[in-house]
């Protein structure tokens, strides 16, 4: 089957054996992918030796490194884009196995129409999360949403929700996974590519940020029937605490800067946030009895995070540094 190139792009950060089931669920499609991507931010050589197995040339896969340090997914990704030439982007995570029909039903899809600029695959071995009882009512009373039509959208203080339970058909989305979504290249550059407060490692609410952008262009599009597993490799990963500040202030510049509300506003979408997400996970810990470590250091990176946005709103600042 012939096809327009498809180039994967993938962060990686010490983690040679999730990579290698990437690449080779990515051998096995069905659709050939033209082009794999590996931006490397590791201090040791083994992901280089992966990259260089001859297994994939082979097989018809050109799989090319660049190395990419400081660890920063997003800039991991931009270097990879960059240094990429296919008509499609196929963002992936460094730990994820697809599914052999994956690619090409996603390719499918997002062929299927002109308006369509993305489409964002389903995970086989998870289901997408339900708001919290404390969220379940902001979404009801507060926002003043019908039971479920939260449902791939963004909401309130960057709230998304994906689809639960599976629909039949793929559905609209007004975000993205950047570890499972096919996007136009064209439509990448015209929605302006990342954007650049994502400062540290931990650069959670990209995918979010970015779907924004690209739904301002044309529609994303959620594919039950393009599937992969997300196995969620420990290697590498930022603390707790730290993937709960960059998550609070992250989610302030969406608001502020992607989004376009005022630092007021945007602030106080955070806030309610923080004393929403942390009642929850308060809750949550105590009901199941346990977590209460990993809650003490979420609550620790948050109410950090916080601090230094009101400092930052105060002062008029424009970049946050935690």
């Amino acid at each position: 089957m012939k096809t327009e190139p498809i180039s994967a792009i993938v962060p990686t950060l010490g983690r040679p054996r999730s990579l290698t089931k990437l690449l080779e669920s990515l051998v096995a499609q069905t659709v050939r992918v033209q082009e794999v991507i590996v931006a490397d931010a590791s201090a040791e050589e083994e992901t280089a030796r992966v990259v260089a197995d001859p297994r994939w040339a082979e097989a018809d896969l050109i799989v090319n490194r660049i190395a990419v340090l400081p660890p920063n997914a997003v800039r991991q990704r931009e270097e990879a884009i960059r240094a990429s030439q296919g008509k499609f982007i196929l963002l992936l995570d460094d730990d994820v196995v697809l599914e052999p029909e994956c690619v090409h039903r996603m390719l499918n899809l997002i062929e299927s129409d002109s308006d369509v600029v993305s489409v964002f695959a389903d995970f086989n071995n998870q289901s997408w999360p339900q708001p919290t009882r404390f969220w379940w009512l902001y979404l009801r009373l507060a926002m003043g949403l019908q039971e479920g039509a939260w449902q791939g959208r963004v909401v309130g203080p960057l709230l998304r929700f994906g689809y639960n339970p599976t629909p039949a058909t793929p559905q609209r989305m007004e975000w993205l996974g950047t570890g499972n979504s096919l996007i136009l290249r064209s439509a990448f550059l015209s929605a302006g590519g990342f954007s650049d407060f994502f400062l540290n490692r931990s650069t959670i609410n990209e995918d979010v940020d970015l779907g924004i952008k690209l739904s301002r262009i044309g529609t994303i599009l959620f594919s039950p029937d393009a599937r992969m597993a997300h196995h969620y490799d420990p290697v590498g990963r930022v603390s707790v605490s730290e993937a709960a500040a960059d998550d609070l202030y992250n989610r302030f510049f969406v608001l502020h800067r992607t989004m376009g509300k005022s630092r007021l506003s945007a602030f106080g979408l955070v806030s309610a946030f923080y004393l929403g997400d942390t009642l929850s996970n308060l809750l949550g810990c105590l009901r199941r009895g346990r977590g209460g470590i990993a809650c003490l250091q979420r609550f620790y990176g948050r109410s950090r995070a916080l601090i230094i946005l009101t400092w930052n709103v105060l002062n008029g600042l424009q970049n946050v540094h935690v």
